[in-house]
């Protein structure tokens, strides 16, 4: 009875055991499970690419060495061997259309941003923006600059519409020693105002660097990167680079200057990307806001026109995109890219999706740019208030003001805009001009009173008469409250 009792006692004890055993075998299966998705979710994280987008104001298509420009920019000319030049690379004639064009990845014609934007309005806070998309694939999204996107009114502020941080300005532009913008301290981190001395290119191009070095590395980050240069006013650099020495003495010399300084900013920049090991899995789009101002020192090659034309000058501006063992180096793009591509074509890159766009939407050039594809893209309108410009490859109709004469060019064979096809090709002119009909008339939120505008009243006294006997050792004072504080106090 004994015997029976233990071996009874002996195959529970075994059966216990089996269960114990089985049970601590699919707990450690299930645990190294867990491990094996956290570390795949991982790698997935950490090889998605970083995304730096770098926006320069007024750089005129001549502006580049790469283009042939007297203007040293050594660290741009790098950048155009070791990743691809953008040779059609068109923006808005003007500032704030093409900020809203990228960011958006929309015609800000359609929605009224057809100038520079006045102090009290700003981009739709309806609309989705690149950080937001950013945001919604993981990214840490920074800013870093010129937003003229919004002043007045908080909810119009970068970090409100998607950005993680925002060091820079709101207007459309600024002393570069003072960071005074229409009489008012215009310099904030994370909307709270600033006093800080330094130059504002060189501030930049440090806040951008110590993004770079304390980012979450654990993350992939996108940095929209905005300088004010060579913007007016003009005034000398910190320090003389001695590479200008060709340069014409005068407004080009010094409008040189502040070009090879952004330039310098942008070699510290990819040399933070290479220091920390991230270079090759970052992409870097360099890009031009609009083309030269002839009148303060730019160049725009020989092309027609300049900033704020409807002219090839105006539109037709320096354009780069880098990214380690994905983009060919030294290759040379013809397809015809424009601003509001870019949101639809990053998103490609990095594995996204931009929900579906408006009408006069952009479309992703990821293909063209990776793999060489040419791409049939949609009639395009570019302009602002001062002229419109309809883009059916290589077709081009250009209208001054609202009601100036239709020309016709065909930009391909004729990229300097010398012979009006209007009479020749009367069909084409035709379909041109149904595409530019059916651009709907909205309301503006530009400046309309230029005397009153924010972006061409204190910064004009100290440019006025178109160039000539400049001051650029003057410094715009302050005269009023700050604009953070100003806007703060209207919210309220």
């Amino acid at each position: 009875m004994n015997k029976l009792i233990m071996k009874k006692r002996n195959l529970l004890l075994i059966i216990a055991m089996t269960i114990f055993s089985v049970s601590c075998s699919l707990l450690a299966k299930k645990d190294t499970d867990r491990s094996t998705t956290n570390t795949v979710a991982q790698k997935d994280s950490k090889s998605q690419p970083n995304v730096i987008f770098i926006l320069v104001d007024d750089m005129g298509f001549g502006d580049v060495g790469y283009n042939g420009s007297e203007i040293a920019t050594p660290n741009l000319d790098k950048m155009a061997r070791k990743g691809m030049t953008l040779n059609r690379n068109y923006v808005y004639p003007i500032c704030s259309p093409t900020r809203a064009s990228l960011l958006t990845g929309q015609n800000p014609l359609y929605y009224g941003i057809d100038g520079p934007i006045s102090d009290d309005n700003g981009l739709p806070i309806d609309l989705k923006i690149m950080p937001e998309y950013f945001k919604d694939l993981g990214y840490q999204t920074f800013m870093v600059g010129k937003w003229h996107l919004g002043i007045g009114n908080t909810d119009y502020w970068p970090i409100s519409r998607g950005f993680d941080s925002h060091y820079g300005f709101l207007g459309g532009s600024i002393d570069y020693y003072t960071h005074v913008y229409s009489g008012g301290l215009d310099w904030q981190r994370e909307g709270v105002s600033l006093r800080e001395e330094g130059h504002a290119t060189d501030l930049f191009t440090a806040e951008a660097k110590k993004i770079i070095n304390d980012r979450d590395p654990n993350n992939p980050f996108f940095l929209y990167l905005a300088y004010n240069a060579p913007h007016t006013p003009l005034q000398t650099t910190p320090k003389n680079s001695g590479l200008n020495k060709d340069v014409t003495p005068g407004n080009r010399y010094v409008y040189a200057e502040m070009v090879t300084q952004v330039d310098d900013g942008i070699g510290q920049i990819i040399e933070a990307l290479e220091n920390q090991g991230i270079l090759e899995n970052t992409i870097v789009v360099f890009s031009s806001d609009n083309g030269g101002l002839l009148s303060l020192g730019s160049n725009n090659g020989e092309l027609r026109g300049g900033k704020g034309s409807p002219w090839e000058g105006g539109m037709r501006v320096p354009g780069l995109i880098m990214w380690s063992n994905h983009i060919t180096a030294g290759q040379v793009l013809d397809q015809q890219i424009a601003i509001q591509d870019w949101l639809p074509t990053l998103l490609d890159a990095v594995g996204g999706e931009s929900s579906p766009l408006e009408i006069q939407s952009g479309q992703t050039m990821w293909s063209a740019i990776n793999s060489g594809i040419k791409i049939e893209r949609n009639p395009l309108i570019i302009g602002s208030a001062s002229g419109k410009a309809v883009f059916d490859w290589p077709w081009k109709l250009v209208r001054e003001g609202d009601d100036g004469e239709h020309q016709l060019y065909n930009v391909l064979e004729d990229p300097y805009e010398k012979e009006n096809l209007a009479q020749v090709k009367p069909e084409i002119l035709t379909r041109l001009e149904t595409v530019l009909a059916a651009l709907p008339n909205v309301p503006t939120r530009r400046t309309v009173d230029e005397k009153a505008s924010s972006a061409n009243g204190s910064i004009k006294k100290t440019h006025k008469s178109q160039g000539r006997n400049i001051d650029y050792e003057a410094r715009e004072k302050e005269t009023r409250e700050p604009w953070a504080e100003a806007a703060l106090k209207g919210n309220n």
